[in-house]
């Protein structure tokens, strides 16, 4: 059983990278670069931290967040995204984690915002795009966590601001 769920995980994984090289490319020759940034946020209560499960990418966890529109801010994208996604409204960002480049060069990028500053209620509903959602022991994260999410909430948890890297 442990080996069909890594394997679910890098099929979900693999899906998830096929779909930003279609959005990536569809920015690319369109000219609007701005499509290729994207913004994911760790959402933090007390000791949990939620993830979500995309209904194309069933197998795995992620933050919730996704791309950016034209004129918005990196903040504004992950409190638009985390509305949209979990039903909870952001009322401030306390800080950036880090901005990463992501696989597909230089217009490609990532940043990891983190907050507990929020309120509302969680939506329990699935939407088009997310299937579930749930709060996750910061200390003991689902082995389906996206390896790169995973990343980023250690980093989180030790204390890394404004680090700048490869996702």
């Amino acid at each position: 059983m442990h080996y069909l769920r890594k394997l679910g995980m890098y099929v979900s994984l693999f899906i998830l990278w096929a779909a930003h090289v279609v959005r990536w490319n569809l920015a690319y020759l369109t000219g609007k670069k701005e499509w290729a940034r994207g913004v994911r946020v760790i959402l933090v209560n007390d000791r949990s931290v939620l993830l979500v499960s995309h209904w194309y990418a069933p197998w795995t966890w992620t933050l919730p967040g996704g791309n950016m529109e034209p004129g918005e801010t990196i903040e504004q994208t992950g409190m638009r995204e985390t509305r949209e996604e979990v039903g909870l409204e952001i009322k401030s960002i306390a800080g950036v984690i880090g901005t990463y480049r992501g696989p597909l060069g230089k217009g490609d990028s990532i940043s990891v915002v983190y907050t507990g500053d929020f309120e509302g209620s969680m939506s329990l509903t699935p939407t088009l795009e997310i299937m579930a959602r749930s709060w996750f022991d910061i200390d003991n994260l689902p082995p389906e966590i996206s390896p790169a999410n995973r990343r980023r909430i250690e980093a989180y948890r030790a204390g890394v601001r404004e680090e700048v890297g490869k996702w």
